[in-house]
């Protein structure tokens, strides 16, 4: 009998442990720590991509109902913290350890930040908020990062009545100054932790960064939380001039293995201050929605966020940011493939190309202002204003992309003369899902475009209509039609101006 029931509870173990993998696979985060030895202004850091498919609405609070206000990154509606930084200066993150045993009661890694956010001035104060727990007990299965106002970093790993502290500025337990985590922990007694192949790639990318004295807010950012890799945690390029599988699209990247991926709804850089500086200063870059798909914007905790950040419902800057994510990860047949060449095409166009340059004047702008306010008192109202404004700046620039990005015929604006009509080849050529025809009109004038096959049966319009002189591109999208075979295709192109008509051809090579 003994070893019956020992057999079941070995089962119901490992049916509870399933279980927990399955609730937790859209909640995987990738986060990190520093210390001011290891970036390259000085400042401490932590930072966070959040993870969760089944939590798309994330938003930026302003919270007043503790004794310390704080900002915090929330599911849209709900009650718990994901990332946040108080008005001391304390800041805190977290990414799931699936291999840390939970307890049954108490707080959980989303109340227990929001609980720390509200009353802890110190990363002192969290780990005495651990003590108390510990003797009654939390839900916690987690990797917490957190930094405070005296340039203190660390992560904690925390487990339903105990927990680790590695500090970023122990020269033993963290040589470089930099501490990195996915879903599992050091100190994990179960199996099942995760996030191996971002951890590595992770490391990788800080280690580069420190290197280079580029470890800051910006690599992180623009290229930490952009990046894509394979199951070897080796770099994928964008574009990716190439098929992940034969039975895949070309320029398709499978992300489910990338710090940045299908899952990623926020994220954000945490920057903490010198000695001297103001506690308002500690700054809360923030993406809303896919980073891949939005631009990072400052906040400090000095008062309500702007209405982009923080709708009455959902955000506007995490609505539309997913909005344009589902125009990336457009593959019918698998949610984690995103379209490469719609972020950069290979030709000077895709969304990035739009979206870099505008996250890089809030970048600069903002440096600005944190270099005023570190010489003078900060202003509160001034620091409300330029949240508004780079908010609705980031909104602005978003939906002109995704405008841009769902609009068959986008025109841009004439940089060279152009005297005669150009049909200019396809790319990428041959493709798989989605090519683009990029032409030029020396004047006003109609354009029909229209798909053949190799029989001449006409599959589908491009175009129908009048358009102005200046470079066009059109986009042939075969997810439209799915029964497609691979094989030649053919772009007819007639176009009538005045009193002249041309007639050229494209050939498109489509391979499924």
């Amino acid at each position: 009998m003994k070893t019956i029931n020992t057999n079941l509870r070995i089962l119901a173990l490992w049916l509870t442990l399933l279980f927990v993998g399955w609730s937790l696979a859209g909640d995987e985060c990738t986060i990190g720590a520093a210390a001011g030895k290891a970036t390259s202004d000085g400042r401490p850091m932590i930072w966070k991509t959040r993870d969760n498919s089944g939590e798309p609405d994330n938003e930026l609070v302003y919270n007043t109902s503790y004794s310390i206000p704080f900002l915090e990154v929330v599911n849209a509606g709900k009650t718990y913290a994901w990332m946040g930084v108080n008005k001391a200066g304390f800041a805190i993150l977290n990414s799931v350890a699936n291999d840390l045993p939970a307890g049954s009661s108490g707080y959980g890694n989303g109340s227990l930040m929001r609980k720390a956010l509200g009353t802890c001035a110190s990363v002192a104060e969290f780990q005495s908020l651990l003590d108390e727990t510990n003797i009654s007990g939390r839900k916690t299965r987690g990797n917490f990062a957190v930094l405070d106002s005296s340039g203190a970093a660390a992560i904690f790993e925390v487990s339903g009545d105990s927990y680790w502290k590695f500090d970023a500025n122990d020269t033993l337990q963290s040589p470089a100054g930099y501490l990195i985590r996915t879903n599992f922990a050091e100190n994990g007694t179960l199996s099942g932790g995760g996030g191996y192949e971002r951890y590595k790639r992770s490391k990788k990318l800080i280690h580069d960064f420190y290197s280079g004295d580029s470890l800051n807010y910006r690599s992180i950012i623009r290229f930490q939380m952009r990046d894509f890799s394979d199951f070897d945690s080796n770099p994928v390029p964008v574009p990716f001039p190439d098929r992940w599988l034969d039975t895949r699209p070309y320029g398709y990247i499978y992300t489910n293995v990338s710090i940045c991926r299908y899952s990623s709804v926020s994220a954000a850089v945490i920057q903490g201050i010198l000695p001297g500086e103001s506690e308002k200063l500690t700054t809360m870059w923030t993406i809303l929605g896919s980073p891949a798909a939005s631009v990072a914007v400052p906040y400090w905790s000095v008062g309500s966020t702007p209405p982009e950040a923080n709708g009455s419902t959902t955000a506007p800057l995490c609505d539309i940011s997913l909005k344009i994510r589902s125009e990336l990860f457009d593959y019918p047949e698998s949610k984690y493939y995103i379209d490469s060449y719609k972020l950069l095409d290979g030709e000077g166009g895709g969304i990035w190309t739009d979206l870099f340059p505008a996250e890089d004047s809030i970048f600069t702008a903002g440096e600005s202002w944190l270099q005023k306010w570190r010489q003078d008192a900060p202003d509160i109202q001034e620091m409300l204003t330029v949240e508004k404004n780079y908010a609705q700046f980031a909104y602005q620039t978003l939906q002109k992309t995704y405008d841009k990005l769902t609009t068959d015929i986008p025109v841009f604006e004439n940089s060279e003369p152009v005297t005669r009509f150009e049909l200019q080849q396809n790319y990428p050529n041959p493709f798989n899902s989605e090519t683009v025809i990029p032409f030029y009109l020396p004047q006003y004038g109609y354009v029909v475009a229209e798909i053949f096959n190799s029989l001449g049966q006409k599959i589908e319009t491009l175009a129908s209509h009048y358009l102005s002189a200046g470079r066009h591109k059109l986009r042939w999208n075969t997810n439209r039609n799915l029964n497609l075979s691979s094989g030649l295709y053919y772009c007819r192109f007639e176009v009538t101006m005045g009193n002249e008509k041309i007639i050229q051809v494209q050939k498109l090579m489509y391979l499924k």
